[in-house]
C-alpha cells in the first residue's frame, strides 16, 4: 500500500509540476469561460466547477506536501551521515529537530570555533 501510494504521489507530482500543464489549465479556462458566456451556464454549474477546482487544488497540494516531506526526510538523513563519517562533531546531528536558540547557540559556536582556528 505505502509503495502504491508513493509512486502515485510521485506520479502525480511529476504530473502537476509539468509546464505544459499549466498552458493546458490556462486554454482550458480561457475555452471553459468563453462556453460558458456564449450558452448561458447555470450559475450552480460555475459553483460546480469551482467546487472541483478547490479539492483538486487540495489534493494536489497535500501530495506535494507528501512528496516534500519525504524528500527533506531524506535530506536529512544523508546531511547526518555525512556528519557522521566527517571530523564534525555529533551535536550537529539531527539539528533540525532542536529548538531555535540552541540552533543558534551551535551556530554561534560553531563561528566562533572557526574564527579561533584562523587566528
Amino acid at each position: 500500500m505505502r509503495w502504491s501510494f508513493r509512486l502515485i504521489s510521485d506520479l502525480a507530482v511529476a504530473w502537476a509540476g509539468h509546464r505544459v500543464l499549466l498552458a493546458a489549465l490556462i486554454a482550458f479556462t480561457a475555452i471553459w469561460i468563453a462556453v460558458g458566456l456564449s450558452f448561458s451556464f447555470p450559475r450552480q454549474w460555475f459553483l460546480l466547477t469551482n467546487m472541483a477546482g478547490t479539492l483538486i487544488t487540495f489534493f494536489i497540494l497535500l501530495l506535494v506536501q507528501h512528496s516534500q516531506n519525504r524528500d527533506m526526510k531524506a535530506l536529512h538523513t544523508k546531511v547526518d551521515e555525512l556528519i557522521r563519517s566527517s571530523e564534525a562533531g555529533n551535536h550537529w546531528i539531527a539539528a533540525e529537530k532542536k529548538d531555535v536558540d540552541a540552533i543558534e547557540g551551535m551556530r554561534q559556536k560553531h563561528q566562533d570555533q572557526v574564527l579561533q582556528k584562523r587566528a
